[in-house]
């Protein structure tokens, strides 16, 4: 599911590529998978100089499993509620590694993908109209449980945040002025070159504005 790749300069390059679908969601699959993946940087942690996280699909990532959700019930409620804090909790870990962690959106991030890109430090996106980003999951009632909605408050504001893209259901485009936008039709180069900048100490997340 999760590709994991470090080259000689210590940048380890993780490509999500679910092998049973056409799309990359959270299901069963991409929760193990990430689990170790995270377990497996943490222990390389020394020798890694930055982490880049992109896909293989034509889209970064589709978001929660429908499947998964339809077959939540009352009875298991809680099970799935635990499920959605472990996804959270995991997606803390990357923000906390102490090395710059890129997400290189090579397509559209709806739902779980722009959470999971929201829980790196910086994001770059391909130069295509193509590319979206949003949380479309609230005009179905449903609540972005990873993070989502604490961190895009972060970065634009309680206006900007909840009561702007995620309780509007839209999907935007990154705003050229402050994220980066690669020209090619491959967002990992510019990860690349972007990763191994902070040299020591804590990393800062750079804020990425989203245009409707």
């Amino acid at each position: 599911m999760i590709r994991y790749e470090r080259d000689d300069e210590g940048i380890v390059t993780l490509t999500m590529d679910d092998p049973d679908a056409g799309a990359n969601t959270m299901n069963e699959t991409y929760k193990v998978a990430m689990g170790e993946t995270i377990d497996r940087l943490e222990a390389e942690r020394d020798d890694i100089t930055g982490v880049v996280l992109t896909s293989a699909k034509k889209t970064f990532f589709a978001g929660g499993n429908l499947t998964d959700l339809q077959s939540v019930t009352q009875e298991t409620a809680g099970e799935f509620f635990e499920e959605i804090e472990g996804i959270k909790s995991q997606l803390r870990r990357p923000e906390q590694l102490g090395k710059p962690v890129v997400a290189a959106i090579n397509g559209a991030a709806l739902g779980g993908g722009p959470e999971i890109a929201l829980a790196t430090h910086h994001r770059i996106a391909v130069d295509d109209p193509k590319v979206k980003l949003g949380l479309p999951e609230v005009s179905l009632g449903l609540l972005p449980g990873g993070g989502g909605v604490t961190r895009l408050v972060r970065m634009l504001g309680i206006r900007g945040g909840p009561h702007g893209l995620a309780a509007a259901g839209s999907a935007a485009q990154p705003l050229p002025r402050r994220s980066t936008r690669a020209s090619s039709t491959s967002s990992s180069p510019p990860a690349r070159s972007w990763s191994p900048r902070p040299s020591s100490g804590s990393v800062s997340t750079r804020t990425t504005r989203l245009r409707p």
